[in-house]
């Protein structure tokens, strides 16, 4: 894709940090579902000299005063001699922006609304009219750094603040011990810059009817996180854009496999982690905790 050596970033592309991971887990509403104490799912990794790990989902931005932590949580981090992350260094929003200044423009593209089809037409204005937005906003951009700022712009609507999400409070919990990331944001980024065309498409199409719906599913994963409903993640996370086949492959299969040999190594290596990514990716066969079972670990939930 073309690059722009300095992009005019608007507002718009610098509020991307404040969400970055909404497409693989919920990012909360604005308040808090009623719940009994928080069961949050932890996973134990070992083999046959003991435990070597731990492994969480994470929500990555959370309505203000979400009690999620406990006891078990909180063991796991004092016996993790590091903490592993999606993303190492802590989200800032001038990175977020200039990196999706290098990737998101080609010259010459027609505006967002005339490359959704007919019947995502109606959300897109609709989204468009409640969040203040408009084609001219996103002149050059590509379709999927479009998908991913009306999610974040709206997830700021509702009361999604990345302080108050899992990670922020992780890395205050694991004090001076390292903390590094399965990726950066430049790669990250990379991997919705290198979608087709048509799933492109479909991504902003499936952002926008989602965004244009009034049903707060956000309320509803965030419900499921918070009791450790691990099928009912993994069904959400086979809905909406997850639907498509080269989305699911792209956005959380592939990106599944890698991080499962990356912790695998690490695990070989010596190193005691705790592990903390979004929900989505701890859900179902395609879950860390199964792939990491498929290269010979023990993964169990701790209860």
């Amino acid at each position: 894709m073309m690059q722009r050596s300095t992009p005019p970033l608007s507002r718009l592309a610098r509020l991307l940090a404040a969400c970055l991971a909404i497409t693989l887990a919920s990012c909360g509403a604005a308040k808090p579902p009623p719940a009994p104490a928080p069961q949050v799912a932890l996973w134990a990794i070992s083999d046959s000299t003991g435990v070597h790990g731990w492994l969480i989902g994470t929500v990555h931005a959370l309505p203000k005063g979400t009690k999620w932590r406990r006891g078990v949580i909180d063991a796991a981090m004092a016996g993790a001699d590091r903490l592993v992350l999606e993303i190492g260094e802590p989200l800032d929003s001038n990175v977020a922006g200039e990196a999706l200044g290098r990737l998101a423009f080609t010259p010459g593209l027609p505006p967002p609304s005339a490359r959704v089809g007919p019947r995502f037409r109606a959300d897109l204005a609709q989204v468009y009219k409640d969040l203040s937005l408009n084609d001219a906003q996103f002149k050059d951009q590509e379709s999927w750094a479009v998908a991913l700022q009306i999610a974040a712009i709206g997830g700021l609507k509702q009361g999604m603040d990345p302080s108050n999400g899992v990670e922020p409070e992780l890395r205050t919990a694991i004090g001076a011990r390292p903390i590094s990331g399965l990726e950066t944001i430049d790669s990250q980024f990379g991997i919705f810059d290198a979608l087709p065309p048509r799933a492109q498409t479909v991504l902003l199409e499936q952002v926008a009817h989602e965004a244009a719906d009034k049903r707060d599913d956000d309320k509803d994963m965030l419900a499921l996180w918070l009791r450790g409903d691990e099928l009912g993640i993994a069904r959400e996370a086979q809905s909406g854009f997850l639907a498509d086949p080269d989305l699911r492959n792209a956005l959380l299969t592939r990106r599944n496999l890698a991080w499962a040999d990356q912790i695998d190594a690490m695990l070989k290596g010596g190193a005691r982690p705790l592990i903390a990514v979004g929900a989505a990716h701890v859900a179902g066969v395609d879950g860390l905790p199964r792939l990491l079972e498929a290269r010979g670990w023990r993964v169990k939930r701790v209860m």
